[in-house]
């Protein structure tokens, strides 16, 4: 390491020491001769972090008996810390004072067939105003304590599975920093992947994980720092830069630290021929990436659908050296070790590196065209999974269910499954339970798993092509190694590639932070717009706040009848967070939706302004809640406009009056600027609930009747205009009902609407109103 400066300050002066102080210029760690956490000191402001009664370990040991031990005794020789356990355990740390860090490595191992995981921590510390669970770091406004792991064996957090992976909620996963009763703790884990060991994971109830070749304990490091606040982004920047960690750049800037580190991006279905309109939508969004969202037919050896790239990759290297041409990259998706019924890896003889869930033998011999296969064992078969598949030789068979008494058979099987071949075989040969997936795929075990990322790899070296999503990332826990095995995945393969990627993924751990580009979560598939999978969204944006990562909204998808003013609404959600997302815009929307040179400007629009910090603070704030609509121009004088929209909303419950009170409600508004139309949108929900014929009294004047059969979760939308708009519950457009009447305007001041219906029918059924009308504009120079 350089620049490397050790100077141990000792209590006393032999081997065996009551206490041991590591320093940097910002911050003490002082540990007992049991290598119990004393100190964690704020040299400038004087302050011990470490709660009283509370002092945490420098590393710790969970046996193969699943028993965790702190070190009995700890020995300092020269620059190396000697831990004994009991049971005959022996750690050797060395330790490296640098200029913003401390260095710990696990050098060598004593008796490691006895451990199942060596555990780094707990530095347990009395901060706690900000935790960020992923990147490890916990602050105040004056102090931050971080923990860093080095390298991908190295997994952050706290061991609670027997597999060593992290637990999730919607993807979020983090105990690297941890809240605590005291404040807050660091920790971070290295499991022994050199033992066989017995886990959960995934389907698997309980499976022998075997030992990978060439691993050891041996080289497990974190980073321990203690910096002012302010620092504490730039003290990480070098520690990844001194210890060689993935280190993403966006132009001169690392990618944490860049202002363009949550670009907005394309997400579209393009080919050969069309490329280039496609091309020219990107740049006429001002976006920096144009992804592919199913370009391959299979997954494993990644082939390229032919309909689509009839001269395989080279025509796709082509579409990105267009696209380079023009300063855009080109992305590719597929799901990180999902591997299709169709590829290679399960078609031929190379099936036998798929991953199983355990199995067991033929009890009997077996012919070639039988569809009862006796087993020894019927344990490793009772899942019931999509595909229930096992592996005998290399014939894939599909079974249906496993008998409960002797003989044991799997029952009603399907032979030859995708095109492997039926052969007879003999009692004692293996069966092996195969893993799989709910997408109809199969995991590779670990050798596989290595050929998929060289697979991987070569294709992205082939085409140039630089942008990834690990979607289905999770699906690396499959091969048994916990977080390890999604660290090991990524990482690898980033290694092999001759460019950078820019990554995102569908989970997001400690070491994987350092390969990451962003999170883009939140789909678009479940509701309209502005409502699929939102709480989830907005609710993300703290935890990439807290863990200094892009604000990223998720995908949203344009359809043929996506209005721009949605559009705009996503827009101004995006400035009010600075957050990126991701367009998903196919070529049938492209082409058919009315509205779309007004949502391309709307949102090239959009992205200027918010790159150059039009916005103040409070007017991003106002932004950011999702209940509010705005829109923007620019105006010829190089100054920009920003309309506020006033919203009223209004809910009634139907079927609740009393006897002879009339079914409707009236709802009043205001108009506070000049006349303009009114913009309604009329919701209901209610199990079974149906308002059919409905009419709007405006005004207690004008009369608007419309003829529709409103369904629970459908919506009509009217801007004042001749037409209404009817839509399910995903935004779809499912009719437009023609009216008598002409624009009705609206005059500065009160006004009412009473909404009735002919009919009424369902539980409870209820009916939902917003009213949106012009409300104050902001004129803005920069």
């Amino acid at each position: 390491m350089k620049n490397a400066l050790f100077c141990f300050s000792l209590l006393f002066c032999s081997s065996l020491v009551a206490q041991t102080t590591f320093r940097t210029p910002d911050f003490q760690l002082t540990l007992d001769a049991r290598a119990q956490v004393l100190a964690l000191v704020d040299t400038k402001n004087s302050v011990n972090y470490v709660p009283q009664g509370q002092p945490g370990h420098l590393v710790r040991v969970r046996t193969t008996a699943k028993q965790e031990l702190a070190p009995s005794v700890m020995k300092v020789q020269k620059n190396t810390l000697v831990l004994s356990f009991d049971g005959g355990v022996e750690l050797q740390v060395r330790v490296q004072e640098n200029a913003s860090y401390l260095r710990f490595e696990l050098v060598k191992v004593k008796n490691s067939d006895q451990i199942d995981a060596v555990l780094w921590g707990p530095f347990n510390n009395t901060i706690q105003d900000t935790i960020g669970e992923v990147i490890g770091l916990t602050r105040n406004p004056t102090f931050a304590l971080g923990l860093q792991a080095l390298n991908p064996k190295t997994t952050g957090g706290k061991l609670v599975n027997d597999d060593g992976s992290s637990p999730s909620f919607a993807g979020i996963t983090g105990t690297t920093a941890a809240p605590e009763s005291f404040g807050s703790s660091l920790q971070a884990f290295c499991m022994n992947a050199a033992i066989t060991r017995q886990a959960q994971y995934q389907q698997c109830k309980s499976c022998m994980v075997p030992p990978l070749p060439g691993y050891t304990l041996e080289g497990s490091a974190i980073a321990l720092f203690g910096v002012p606040t302010a620092g504490a982004l730039r003290t990480m920047e070098q520690i990844s830069r001194a210890e060689s960690l993935p280190h993403q750049m966006i132009g001169n800037d690392w990618i944490r630290a860049s202002r363009y580190k949550n670009r907005p991006y394309l997400i579209t279905g393009f080919n050969e021929e069309n490329f280039d309109e496609m091309l020219g939508l990107a740049k006429r969004l001002g976006f920096y990436s144009i992804y592919h969202e199913h370009p391959f037919e299979n997954w494993g050896h990644f082939d390229l659908i032919k309909s689509q790239f009839p001269n395989g990759r080279a025509g796709l290297k082509a579409c990105v050296e267009k696209a380079r041409a023009a300063n855009i990259i080109v992305g590719v998706h597929t799901l990180t070790n999902f591997i299709t019924t169709n590829d290679p890896f399960v078609t031929t003889a190379l099936n036998s590196g798929l991953q199983d869930l355990g199995g067991s033998v033929l009890s009997e011999n077996l012919e070639a065209s039988a569809t009862e296969i006796p087993v020894d064992d019927p344990a490793p078969f009772d899942l019931n999974t999509t595909l229930n598949a096992v592996l005998i030789g290399h014939e894939i068979i599909r079974y249906q269910d496993v008998s409960r008494e002797k003989p044991y058979r799997l029952l009603n099987c399907i032979r030859r499954e995708y095109k492997t071949p039926s052969l007879a075989y003999t009692k004692g040969t293996p069966v092996r339970r195969l893993a799989d997936h709910g997408y109809n795929t199969f995991f590779p075990g670990w050798a596989m798993q290595e050929q998929m990322i060289r697979n991987l790899a070569g294709f992205f070296n082939e085409t140039g092509v630089s942008h990834l999503d690990f979607d289905g990332h999770e699906g690396a826990l499959a091969t048994g190694y916990g977080d390890y095995g999604t660290n090991y995945y990524v990482d690898a393969f980033l290694k092999q590639v001759d460019h950078p990627v820019f990554t995102g993924s569908s989970i997001m751990n400690h070491f994987y932070w350092h390969n990451n580009s962003y999170i883009n979560w939140g789909e678009p598939w479940y509701a309209s717009f502005r409502e699929s999978q939102a709480d989830h969204r907005f609710r993300l944006q703290p935890f990439f706040e807290r863990n200094y990562m892009p604000n990223m909204l998720g995908w949203f998808l344009v359809t043929p009848t996506t209005a721009a003013e949605d559009v705009e609404w996503m827009m101004s959600v995006s400035a009010g967070y600075k957050a990126g997302y991701a367009l998903v815009l196919r070529q049938d929307a492209y082409e058919k939706n009315p509205e779309i040179d007004r949502i391309i400007e709307t949102i090239a629009l959009w992205e200027q302004a918010k790159n150059r910090g039009l916005f103040t603070a409070e007017q991003r704030a106002q932004m950011r809640d999702t209940k509010n609509d705005f829109h923007l121009e620019r105006l010829p004088d190089s100054t920009w406009r920003l309309q506020h929209y006033d919203k009223f909303r209004f809910e009634r419950q139907l079927g609740t009056r009393q006897p002879g009170e009339p079914d409707f409600y009236v709802w009043n508004f205001k108009n506070n600027a000049a006349e303009q139309p009114i913009h309604l949108q009329l919701m209901v929900s209610g199990e079974g609930a149906v308002l059919e014929n409905l009419t709007l009294e405006l005004n207690r004047y004008t009369m608007i009747e419309i003829p529709v059969s409103l369904k629970s979760g459908q919506s009509l939308v009217w801007d004042g205009s001749k037409q209404v708009k009817c839509y399910n519950d995903q935004g779809k457009l499912l009719e437009t009902i023609q009216l008598e009447i002409s624009s009705v305007p609206l005059r500065t001041g009160n006004h009412n609407l009473v909404v009735t219906a002919e009919k009424v029918s369902g539980d409870r059924p209820v009916v939902k109103g917003v009213v949106k009308l012009k409300g104050r504009e902001e004129v803005i120079r920069l």
